[in-house]
């Protein structure tokens, strides 16, 4: 058979036929390779002469196989038609990629001719699915409403998810609910600390949301600005809110324990269970055991019970109200909504208090189950973005859903990874259950990013249409029948096509049903019906009389829930099946009638009178308390509007300044020329120089040192504020993993450059950087394709997930440490760039030994002749001029070079076309580019940048940890630089790094001064010390002077200084009634000096800040992008001055789409 004819061999088969037998080839490989060592890669080895590691190769051959069977789910998903079969298939998709991973490890252990054994308690794994499923669904779900209503991202929520769990810790300080926490065990359950700080957290975290949107978010609406932009300011609103929190409780660990018998093992139920002993590999066999049992411990048990009871009322609440109604058609349509008479705005804080709220009640109950801190709560935001993804944006079915799907996976991957991890000598691999949840929203958003709720959706709909079709009635008689004996449930409405009726019957039905079990539950595990004398032997005495009190109003508290929960059930049922009955009667007779629809219509009614009457109400007040500060006082209006005329027109005069610069020197665009951009740049880096050279230290060695850091810091966070300029200022990539690249640099170079005795492979930097940079760049070109039809919004979630899973596969997986023993985690020991030839010479000297000696012994030997040596003695330093000054060389040739490469490539065509790209996809495609190879390209040669820039990292810190790849460390410092400097525009990655390098370092002299005075700045820290502990210890105050400037604000007309002053007084008379002295000593005690500012927390609160206010004043940052004008055409006859003229006058700074030129 010809070439030519098996090409045509292989077009004759259909698409899915092709996918199909490339899926096959590829497992097919992966099986010879597991078991016969006879794949491609074992291939790839021997022409390598066995230098691959082969761990590496049967690790990558059993991720192929794996693959493999995601790659079959999405053949089912996109190319299979619809059928049954498929429906059922689809349905057991999870189930069978379980089966696929299972049946994959087992080929694994074939091949290396090993065993393991697994171990599933089901009991366990239910228990353990809830936990999980419910601590995602709880960030989720706030996610959800604000996806929905709000149209972006929210990476703020998991923060307020994390307030929740510390309003609970203030809450359990009060002096007025600390007797009960403190109180020893006595074997009764006591409740309202936990109903206290469930409430409290719902409502003071809706409140913060409410409080966010309106400084933060209201403003980007009003000014239509994009989702991706309001997704870049809740990162800034994140940094704000977590340091806020680092700086009032510390990083201390911490738990919310509302009594200690929560915390007795006993308090627990028992669940029986069944287990079963799964061993896989060269015995494969399993055990049953059917008659186990697991516990579930009451203070873990509550968190699904909240969260899911939670979402199940805001379904409710979505689904059956008017308001629900609302938020639906402001989701759906916000301004056909405002056109019809709904308040959007309105519509939107309600959203933003019930997103944050149920978040912040679901946070309060997780601070129960875990030891925490403020950085907790964010590793739980990416499996929340899974939730919603796989469930479907905006749907709480699919949600919920999706949820215990995830649940579920992460539970079962415990045992599996624990079983497989000692055979294959990786015990750590049971810390890899944290890369589960990334790796699912990866494989969700590429398989089906519409998720199972559109699919939900999409079934509802189209039973909706073969019902509207149909033209049988159903049968009255069996409607009647199933009403008489499930009325309860509504099946009667259900069987009549009356769906939402019967919903609503049914929810009822087990919304008492559960709410009877509650209060029932709560008051045979109180001191309800008890008498109460005395409190706990081992309480403070000084607490008695008030833990006393606190007992006798629980006792009055429970009392009425557990009369309301009696009146519930089974009464409210009861209540229901009676009505079903005659509803029954009436459908057997041929007359139904909706027995409801009078009183419910009177009672809504009655209730939107009441709230219009309220928002009326609320109207005249708002207009009063305006007049009193305007027309009512004519002096003082009349100050306002002289006030107002004089600032108006001052604020015009500085306006204008910039506009005379720029006159000046003949820029005609300002900013946005090349001329003004570039007259711009040096004021700004000439300013920045004066402030490194302002710094202050100790020495003059010192400030060598100082210098050389803050050029390799700076240099780091340019090359990937470069790297992510490429992707996101020119090609549009919203790129939230910039340090999954920089992070492939670091490894790579740090494993092949570290002794081969240490796990490394002894290879000199320059080619081990070359072949880094190769990897990183093969990793952009391969990202492009999978995710090329993904929302901008949706690959910011796979990059930064990306970046997670190797931040977590650094810490278990054996491959990627080297440099010390096989325990150890990291990578260390590496060879740093000409640091031998820097302190040794050219010549290494001999030690005592007969050794050479190592750069560190060079470095503290005298008299030897090398460049550090030499350069110390040029600059007079006095010895040996440090390692960093020869990097910081380095890292400036490297920058020189990467800015001169991309200031050539913005200026060619492809520059053009990525730009074209960035702004109309359709549009460039149109002119015939190739838009899936010019992303590749992008994101593979910003990828190489990135790696370069992780090489570097990796040489200034001279061994790292996982830590290192913390997104609040790395990628978020460097899209500060990136939205501070200036998108598009590389003189502006200068300045924005430049800028986030000195945050850093004029911090770490802070740091320094606040342990002494006589060192600089010691002033300046201690100022900021007592203004900490002004705002820690007299939040009254605060809030008074806030108040007044509000009053002040109102009167003279300066509404937004008077909200935000407004909002932040609100914020300090919360914390006057929240924090009591106790929360001060336990989280400042005097034996560490009391009150103090923890300066790096300060510094990530004001990068949060920065971010929040270039978006806001300044979206285009300080040195904007300068727009391609290209030269007007002189035609020919004519001079200059008259082409000029000739030619129409067309908007010079239009869009680089409209003038696509490829040459």
């Amino acid at each position: 058979m010809t070439i030519s004819e098996l090409k045509a061999y292989w077009i004759s088969f259909s698409k899915v036929s092709k996918k199909v037998i490339i899926a096959l080839i590829i497992s097919l490989d992966s099986f010879l390779g597991l078991l016969y060592q006879s794949g491609l890669l074992n291939l790839v080895d021997f022409f390598l002469l066995d230098n691959l590691p082969t761990d590496f190769v049967w690790l990558l051959q059993t991720f192929q196989l794996i693959c493999m069977g995601f790659f079959g789910v999405k053949i089912l998903f996109d190319d299979v038609p619809e059928s049954n079969i498929r429906n059922i298939l689809v349905g057991l998709s999870p189930l069978l990629l379980i089966l696929h991973v299972l049946l994959s490890l087992h080929i694994l252990l074939l091949g290396q001719k090993l065993e393991a054994s697994m171990y599933f308690d089901f009991g366990a794994l239910t228990r353990s699915t809830l936990t999980w499923s419910s601590t995602y669904l709880a960030i989720a779900m706030g996610c959800t409403l604000t996806y929905s209503v709000q149209r972006y991202g929210n990476f703020a929520q998991s923060e307020f998810f994390m307030l929740g769990m510390y309003v609970g810790i203030a809450f359990m300080w009060t002096d007025w609910l600390f007797p009960l926490s403190d109180a020893p065990a006595d074997g009764t359950l006591v409740w309202s600390l936990f109903l206290y700080v469930l409430v409290g957290a719902f409502v003071l975290t809706g409140l913060a949301g409410i409080i966010i949107d309106r400084l933060v978010f209201k403003g980007f609406r009003d000014r239509k600005s994009s989702s991706d932009v309001m997704m870049i300011a809740s990162l800034g609103v994140a940094m704000i809110l977590r340091a806020l929190v680092y700086l009032r409780f510390g990083a201390n660990t911490k738990r919310f324990i509302p009594d200690s018998d929560w915390m007795v093992a006993e308090q627990r139920w028992e669940i029986p269970t069944i287990t079963m002993n799964l061993n896989l590999g060269s015995s494969l066999d399993y055990d049953i055991v059917w008659d186990g049992t697991t516990n579930y411990a009451y203070n873990n048990a509550f968190l699904p019970i909240v969260v899911f009871g939670s979402v199940f009322l805001l379904y409710l609440l979505l689904t059956y109200t008017r308001l629900g109604r609302r938020m639906r058609a402001v989701a759906d349509n916000p301004e056909l909504a405002a056109s019809s008479g709904i308040n959007v705005e309105r519509v939107q804080l309600t959203s933003a208090f019930l997103s944050a709220g149920i978040s912040g009640a679901g946070g309060a109950v997780f601070g129960m189950t875990v030891l925490f801190n403020p950085q907790t709560a964010f590793t739980l935001l990416l499996p929340a973005f899974a939730v919603i993804v796989l469930g479907t944006i905006g749907s709480v079915p699919g949600a919920i859903g999706a949820s215990l799907i995830i649940g579920f996976v992460r539970a079962i991957s415990e045992p599996i990874l624990s079983g497989i991890g000692n055979p294959l000598e990786r015990t750590n691999y049971f810390a890899l259950g944290g890369v589960i949840p990334y790796a699912l929203i990866i494989a969700i958003l590429l398989i089906m990013p519409e998720g199972i709720g559109r699919a939900y959706e999409k079934w509802k709909i189209e039973k909706l249409r073969k019902r509207a079709k149909s033209k049988e009635k159903a049968d009255n008689r069996i409607s009647a029948l199933m009403g008489f004996f499930f009325g309860w449930a509504g099946a009667h409405h259900f069987h009549q096509n009356r769906s939402s009726r019967g919903a609503s019957m049914l929810l009822l039905s087990i919304m008492s049903f559960g709410i009877g079990k509650a209060t029932s539950f709560m008051r045979e595990n109180s001191f309800f019906g008890k008498t109460v004398t005395s409190a706990p032997e081992g309480l403070d005495s000084s607490m008695h009389s008030d833990w006393l009190n606190l007992i006798n109003t629980e006792q009055t508290i429970i009392g009425v829930l557990g009369f309301i929960g009696d009146v519930l059930w089974p009464f409210l049922p009861i209540a229901i099946y009676l009505l079903a009955i005659y509803e029954s009667y009436l459908i057997w007779n041929n007359n139904y009638k909706d027995l409801l629809h009078k009183p419910l219509t009177f009672v809504i009614d009655k209730f939107d009178d009441f709230s219009a009457r309220l928002s009326n109400i609320n109207s005249s007040i708002t207009t009063s308390f305006t007049d009193i500060f305007s027309g009512t006082n004519k002096s003082l209006d009349s100050f306002s509007m002289h006030l107002s005329s004089f600032s108006s027109s001052n604020v015009e005069k500085i306006k204008k300044l910039p506009d005379r610069f720029f006159d000046m020197i003949d820029a005609k665009y300002g900013r946005e020329s090349e001329r003004g951009s570039k007259a711009l740049f040096w004021i700004f880096f000439a300013i920045l120089l004066l402030v490194v050279y302002w710094l202050p230290s100790v020495s003059y060695f010192a400030k060598t040192l100082q210098v050389s850091n803050f050029i390799v810091t700076m240099s780091i966070f340019l090359i990937l504020a470069y790297s992510l300029n490429l992707h996101t200022g020119m090609t549009g990539l919203l790129n939230f993993g910039i340090i999954f690249f920089a992070s492939i640099g670091a490894i790579v170079v740090g494993i092949l450059t570290a002794p081969s005795d240490y796990y490394g492979y002894d290879w000199d930097v320059f080619p081990a950087l070359i072949v880094a940079m190769i990897v990183g760049a093969v990793f952009g070109w391969f990202l492009a394709y999978p995710t090329a039809r993904l929302k901008s919004d949706y690959f910011a979630i796979i990059t930064i997930s990306l970046g997670e899973i190797v931040r977590i596969l650094l810490m278990g997986e054996p491959l990627l440490r080297a440099g010390g023993n096989a325990s150890a985690i990291g990578i260390q020991r590496y060879t740093l760039p000409l640091q031998e030839w820097w302190f040794c010479g050219s010549n290494p000297p001999l030690s005592s030994s007969g050794t050479e000696l190592s750069p560190i012994g060079c470095s503290t030997t005298s008299g030897i002749d090398s460049m550090a040596s030499t350069v110390g003695d040029i600059i007079r330093l006095g010895q040996p001029a440090p390692y960093m000054m020869l990097l910081a060389v380095i890292a400036l040739v490297g920058v020189v070079f990467v800015w001169k490469s991309l200031d050539l490539l913005s200026k060619s065509p492809w520059g053009r076309i990525l730009r074209s790209i960035r702004e109309d996809e359709e549009v460039a495609q149109h002119h015939g580019h190739d838009i899936m190879t010019h992303k590749a390209a992008s994101l593979a040669f910003g990828a190489a940048i990135a790696a370069f820039a992780g090489a570097l990292w990796a040489w200034k810190l001279t061994g790292f940890q996982p830590s290192f790849m913390s997104p609040s460390k790395s990628t978020f410092l460097v899209w500060a630089a990136f939205i501070i400097g200036g998108a598009g525009n590389n003189r502006g990655m200068l300045i924005g790094a430049m800028i986030i390098a000195l945050t850093e370092f004029f911090f770490n002299v802070l740091v320094a001064a606040q342990g002494s005075s006589s060192l600089p700045l010691s002033g300046t820290a201690k100022s900021i010390d007592s203004l900490f502990s002004w705002l820690i210890t007299s939040p009254m105050e605060v809030a008074i002077i806030l108040m007044i400037i509000t009053v002040i604000g109102f009167a003279l007309r300066l509404w937004n200084l008077a909200e935000i002053s407004f909002w932040l007084s609100l914020v300090f008379i919360i914390c006057e009634f929240l924090f009591d002295s106790r929360s001060v000593i336990l989280v400042f005690p005097s034996i560490l000096g009391g009150v103090k500012t923890q300066m790096a927390y300060v510094k990530v609160f004001l990068i949060g800040c920065l971010i929040l206010l270039s978006l806001k004043f300044n979206p285009k940052g300080l040195l904007p992008e300068v727009p391609y004008r290209p030269a007007r055409p002189n035609p020919v006859g004519q001079s200059s001055e008259n082409a000029i003229t000739a030619i129409s006058n067309t908007d010079e700074s239009s869009i680089e789409a409209e003038v696509i030129r490829d040459e």
